[in-house]
């Protein structure tokens, strides 16, 4: 990860903050796509995440940068700008390349806020991005079971005879 994105709290936050954004977007696009309803409310929920850790987010800089928060990046962390065009959502393919988007943008996420934990001193600053880290690695799980079931390997678990996993 680019060491510049760490160089000062307002940096990182600006950039964090800014893929928030982006991820509160990617969502409630794909969410008003989704013809499936429980795609559609897991869609919601990782949309209401993103926008609360974007608050969360604008709290910290508030408390420990100060003044207005100004001009954001042009795009976050994450690879989900590109799945933008023009303030609409490009047209993928599949499903699947909706979710290994998502996937490598919530793994971008988690890696972003646990290297950032490691950079900063303030104690309640480290605790709230870990605490970030935390939540986007809960949610690259979710789209990697989601990922999995729309693969058809949701059968794991159920195999007719449990011996082989006992071996």
């Amino acid at each position: 990860m680019n060491d510049d994105l760490f160089k000062d709290m307002r940096t990182l936050l600006k950039h964090a903050i800014m893929s928030e954004i982006e991820g509160y977007t990617f969502y409630d696009l794909l969410s008003r796509e989704a013809e499936n309803k429980e795609a559609q409310k897991r869609l919601e929920g990782l949309r209401d995440d993103e926008k609360r850790h974007r608050e969360i987010l604008k709290n910290l800089f508030e408390k420990h940068v100060g003044g207005t928060l100004g001009q954001l990046p042009l795009s976050g962390i994450t690879p989900l700008a590109k799945a933008f065009d023009a303030g609409k959502l490009k047209k993928f393919n599949s499903e699947i390349e909706y979710i290994n988007l998502a996937i490598d943008a919530e793994l971008a996420a988690t890696q972003f806020y646990k290297e950032g934990a490691t950079k900063v001193d303030d104690a309640e600053f480290k605790d709230v991005l870990t605490e970030l880290s935390e939540e986007e690695n809960g949610h690259y799980e979710i789209l990697m079971a989601e990922r999995e079931a729309l693969a058809g390997n949701y059968y794991w678990f159920s195999l007719d005879d449990s011996a082989p996993l006992e071996d």
